[in-house]
């Protein structure tokens, strides 16, 4: 399926020349008494070279040429995952899936998320970069540079690979809501998205598990997308948020504080996550007030509590906490009442909320249906 995608973009690239031979060809005078004939060839060779075409499922398309060249990353990989439904139509097409980024944790791989995500089943458009063995959210031994050398460009800087991710889908048509899903050390990286959020991050929402935000340092690592909690004065925008967390985590503490992830710098301090959640709320203009809930659940003690604050945030926000009582780092995949909390669910909520354009339904069956002969009209 790859070599398929690159000979399409071939031809494409081939019919581009095709036309500017032919371009050429036109008198200058002939253009310049009629723009709009060169507004339409313009607009025509771009809907040539942008398309935002569909995969089959487990065939996710490649951005990894486009996207890694040139950053300091040996590992760099990007995987663009779009179901039929929300690729381009042709000239005038509006695909508004929304865009879910699924980000590992620390060692994890992007490989299984084409399987695993859902998206085709959602009609959303999935993304799955790859890390240099996780996100460069704090110190690492494998860093060069001191976290707080924000000139530095031999590291990784996740914020603008994440953003330029985001201008090549918009490039290529795709302009729904962008979202992040992220589990540990992804988690980490979709807090940071969301912190850091506006023109360049355009984070409507984000699934969080087993990690909440840093209480400090205020910035970490290369570039100017590297803040660590969100600020209206900086003009982040709201977000919603839904988290799940273990209170019994071992390695990043449900009560905050420091954590071996961070390697024995005492910089690196963890909020309590109900403080984290008190954010979050208080930065999305929510009362801060939360409805509870009780659960059952296949992990710790077999209990878990819902912190509902929604009721009193703005229309279209969502903040949610799952506290899975006794969990440890793997709470993340705990099932709540019987069923995995749903992520792609969370987004479409969110969806229907913010007003966007919901997922395209699927098509219907064009099996096991009984015609009837006697109905008749459109």
């Amino acid at each position: 399926n790859i070599h398929k995608y690159r000979s399409e973009t071939t031809k494409a690239t081939q019919r581009i020349k095709n036309l500017k031979r032919k371009m050429t060809k036109m008198s200058s005078n002939h253009l310049r008494k009629n723009p709009a004939a060169l507004l339409l060839s313009a607009t025509f060779c771009w809907s040539l070279a942008a398309a935002l075409d569909g995969n089959a499922f487990e065939n996710p398309q490649s951005l990894t040429d486009v996207i890694c060249g040139g950053r300091p990353r040996s590992a760099c990989e990007v995987e663009l995952d779009v179901p039929e439904a929300c690729a381009t139509g042709g000239l005038g097409a509006d695909p508004a899936c929304p865009i879910v980024f699924f980000l590992h944790g620390s060692g994890g791989t992007n490989n299984w998320f084409a399987r695993t995500s859902g998206v085709h089943d959602a009609n959303m458009i999935g993304v799955y970069p790859q890390g240099e063995g996780g996100w460069n959210t704090g110190p690492k031994t494998s860093n060069n540079c001191h976290w707080s050398e924000y000139e530095c460009t031999t590291d990784p800087d996740e914020g603008d690979l994440i953003a330029s991710i985001i201008d090549e889908i918009r490039a290529l048509g795709g302009t729904g809501n962008v979202y992040a899903y992220g589990n540990s050390n992804g988690a980490a990286l979709a807090h940071r998205l969301a912190s850091n959020g506006g023109t360049q991050l355009p984070i409507k929402g984000i699934i969080v598990s087993v990690t909440q935000l840093l209480s400090s340092p205020e910035r970490s690592g290369p570039g100017t997308l590297n803040y660590n909690q969100p600020s209206s004065s900086r003009g982040t925008p709201p977000v919603s948020i839904l988290s799940i967390m273990g209170d019994a985590d071992g390695l990043i503490p449900y009560e905050g504080g420091s954590s071996s992830v961070f390697n024995g710098d005492d910089s690196f301090q963890l909020m309590p996550t109900m403080d984290s959640m008190a954010l979050w709320a208080s930065h999305n203009g929510c009362t801060g007030s939360y409805q509870t809930s009780e659960h059952s659940s296949d992990m710790g003690d077999g209990t878990a509590t819902k912190f509902d604050y929604t009721s009193g945030c703005p229309e279209g926000i969502y903040v949610e906490h799952y506290a899975i009582h006794g969990g440890g780092h793997g709470a993340g995949g705990a099932q709540v009442n019987g069923a995995k909390i749903d992520v792609l669910g969370f987004v479409a909520k969110v969806e229907g909320a913010v007003g966007g354009s919901p997922p395209p339904t699927p098509s219907p069956p064009t099996s096991g249906c009984d015609n009837d002969a006697s109905w008749s009209g459109k």
